[in-house]
């Protein structure tokens, strides 16, 4: 098939490139030279990725070319499974028949009516292609699948996985021309068939197979505005960055028009995962809270981060867009190679609580992990328009009014 010549190519392109023979390479990834061969040749599709993935980063391959051969991988296990493509071996002659005394048949006892047993094996063969015909549907316009995602009123949407052509201002998930690969995962999915056998969706209590670390104070800290129900006389002067969640706990304080939140996402055994995916949930939306707004820093301009994404929060249905000059998902991580994902939600009328969720698959493993301030408490932002801006300018000594937002 098509997808394994396009595995056994793609390896055996990193390994030209890597200048490294057989033998050097099956000592670095503990294969044998033999097995080593027919994962380059196509003859054998290992059941786990984590050897193809091994043999990836030892030939220096880049995100690209390792998402590629991730999808690749899932597309062959779902069509093919391990099944060799090598001749069969012959089949050793049968002994000469020697004659024995034919014995009257015994008569064959009818069975009571027994449940007509379904053929599996035809079931499951029907289920791969139509596997394969989703997979090939989607290729052929280009699309990907993006997560659920909940109305601004914190209302369920219909249960409906959304599909979205590329488009300028593209929502989180890969808008790449190759099919991305939650998509190939979510096309085996919805035909009934998986790598293993699987069904079914991505289920949320799956225990996820990555860790994420929360930097609530976001990445642009000295940038961020609060609303604190305090007048400036009560409030204490702007903290380091490192101090900035404990200042904010300490007064009560609500981050302002944005939230920067950056999160550091990491493999938590020998698996490879996958992110493919960042949806968010907006849990409650209320009118923005009537205090006092206070500026961090002055004339302060935000970079752009290898994975950053904005988020209106008033829009109908807020999704993740890639920053411009940004990275995106899909990205492959591990216990030893993590990524960073930075996040900015802005609202300009509302006062929100949101969280995120990150979309993965391992192997035939997949799930979305929920993303908070931890123990099931989301993230908040609330506008600041035309509230009383408070600045604390460089060598003063008391908070001073600045002009309001408009």
């Amino acid at each position: 098939m098509r997808e394994t010549d396009e595995v056994a190519r793609l390896l055996q392109e990193l390994k030209s490139r890597s200048g490294l023979s057989y033998g050097a390479l099956a000592k670095r990834l503990h294969l044998s030279t033999s097995a080593l061969h027919r994962y380059c040749n196509g003859d054998v599709m290992p059941t786990e990725f984590a050897p193809l993935d091994h043999f990836s980063r030892v030939c220096e391959a880049t995100p690209q070319e390792r998402v590629e051969l991730y999808r690749l991988w899932v597309v062959v296990r779902a069509t093919r499974g391990n099944r060799p493509t090598a001749a069969p071996e012959p089949v050793a002659p049968a002994p000469p028949a020697t004659a024995v005394p034919e014995a009257a048949p015994a008569p064959e006892p009818v069975p009571d009516r027994a449940p007509a047993v379904p053929p599996r094996r035809r079931t499951r063969r029907r289920g791969v292609l139509a596997a394969v015909t989703v997979i090939a549907l989607l290729v052929a316009v280009g699309v990907v699948v993006t997560g659920l995602r909940l109305r601004p009123d914190g209302e369920t949407d219909p249960a409906r996985a959304a599909v979205a052509g590329s488009s300028a201002g593209s929502p989180a998930p890969s808008l790449s021309p190759q099919l991305s690969a939650a998509a190939v995962a979510a096309a085996v999915a919805a035909a009934g068939a998986s790598p293993s056998g699987a069904t079914g969706g991505a289920d949320p209590s799956t225990s996820a197979p990555i860790s994420v670390a929360v930097h609530p104070s976001g990445w642009d800290a000295k940038c961020d505005q609060y609303v604190v129900n305090r007048p400036p006389s009560e409030v204490p002067r702007p903290p380091a960055v490192p101090e900035a969640a404990g200042w904010a706990s300490q007064v009560g304080a609500v981050p302002g028009h944005s939230r920067s939140v950056k999160l550091t996402v990491q493999g938590t055994g020998w698996d490879t995962v996958l992110l493919t995916g960042l949806n968010v949930r907006v849990t409650r939306v209320a009118a923005p809270l009537a205090w006092n707004a206070y500026s961090m820093g002055e004339g302060c301009a935000g970079g752009v981060g290898a994975r950053s994404y904005r988020i209106d929060l008033d829009a109908a249905r807020p999704v993740p867009v890639v920053a411009d000059g940004s990275g995106s998902l899909p990205v492959v991580v591990t216990q030893s190679e993590p990524a960073v994902i930075e996040v900015t939600a802005e609202t300009t009328t509302h006062d929100v609580s949101w969280y995120l969720e990150l979309e993965w698959t391992s192997g035939n493993r997949k799930g979305m992990l929920p993303v908070d301030l931890g123990h099931g408490t989301p993230f908040r932002t609330s506008a600041v328009k035309d509230r009383p801006l408070y600045a604390y300018p460089a060598g003063g000594q008391a908070w001073e009014q600045a002009p309001a937002r408009r």
